[in-house]
């Protein structure tokens, strides 16, 4: 199902054609399925109790959601198909990276249709972005602006600074949506107010891409890095409970021990020991809360390689802010 007609599905959902999404959670992998017609894979950095929440507003042609976070979390994730997301973060409390880019509050940030989004939040973050049909967007920038996207979006970076002014109307363009939109009550009059909608926000989309193309030069410096990092993950994730070490890490990918820290700093701000590990205890979280009547805690933590059972609860409850027990209780009871 594309985007369209993925939308056009749920028009029947919310006020008219519209469908609101308004979700807190408690849980990174809960918080990872809170937006709709996306596909995400979360993995928290930070220790501590997490803390999300996701508002989404869907028209016809384009999505609008806020999405905050009170840990730094590893994203990858695919917007809905044939689609460009443009925002902008309003909440950078540390380092964060966008398509393998430093992230600045109010930067403008972009992914092309049918790429893959990688993002790593900081330690707190919220984001606003608009997730446009590529039809629609690159029709109203032929018609009303005479240009050509395509040719615009080739010279964006996924992090660019904006003038103030193009900032300023993006977040308000975007904020309205969250805020005005989606608090209406005036069923009848809705789909009047999502074609003014639609059309402020593709306007101010457009104006934000016209002046980011201006930056002829495209950045590549982080890619080689990110690359590491996710060979790392497809590693971690396929050895089958026996957990590689740092050596055999870097004689697969063919790199040094000083290489692949530097990658793991530069990409993620955390070690790739525990990265690996991290990955390894959101994959337990997932089988505790999946199947809990028909789980055992010791021998889920054995198939991702923890043998030591008081040491796998400790790196468990620092992550996650509670004992490996309690996620289980807490599964049974829902």
């Amino acid at each position: 199902m594309n985007f369209k007609d993925a939308l056009l599905s749920n028009s029947c959902a919310g006020k008219g054609k519209m469908h609101l999404v308004e979700r807190t959670s408690q849980d990174v992998l809960e918080q990872a399925d809170a937006l709709p017609f996306w596909s995400q894979d979360y993995t928290q950095l930070d220790r501590g109790a997490f803390s999300g929440s996701v508002t989404s507003v869907t028209g016809l042609n384009m999505q609008v959601f806020r999405e905050g976070m009170n840990r730094a979390v590893d994203q990858i994730a695919s917007a809905p198909e044939e689609t460009y997301v443009i925002g902008m973060p309003t909440i950078i409390e540390g380092n964060a990276s966008w398509g393998g880019e430093l992230v600045k509050p109010d930067a403008l940030i972009t992914l092309d249709k049918n790429a893959e989004l990688l993002f790593r939040t900081s330690h707190f973050s919220e984001i606003l972005a608009a997730v446009i049909s590529a039809q629609e967007l690159e029709e109203y920038a032929r018609q009303v602006e005479g240009v050509e996207l395509r040719a615009i979006m080739d010279k964006v970076n996924p992090v660019e600074i904006i003038p103030a002014e193009a900032a300023q109307k993006l977040h308000l363009a975007l904020n309205s949506s969250t805020n005005f939109i989606a608090k209406s009550d005036d069923n009848a009059n809705i789909q009047h107010l999502l074609r003014h909608f639609e059309d402020n926000m593709m306007d101010a989309c457009l104006q934000a891409l016209m002046h980011a193309s201006d930056c002829q030069e495209r950045h590549y410096d982080q890619r080689i890095h990110r690359y590491i990092v996710n060979r790392v993950r497809d590693l971690t994730l396929s050895s089958d409970g026996d957990s590689l070490t740092i050596g055999e890490i870097c004689i697969n990918l063919c790199i040094s021990r000083r290489t692949l820290n530097h990658a793991f700093t530069r990409v993620l701000g955390i070690t790739p020991v525990e990265y690996m590990r991290n990955l390894r205890l959101h994959r337990i979280r997932a089988e505790l809360q999946a199947s809990p009547y028909e789980t055992t805690i010791a021998n889920v933590a054995a198939k991702w390689g923890f043998w030591h059972m008081s040491l796998f609860s400790r790196y468990y409850r620092e992550l996650f802010g509670e004992r490996p027990s309690e996620t289980l209780l807490h599964s049974k009871e829902k």
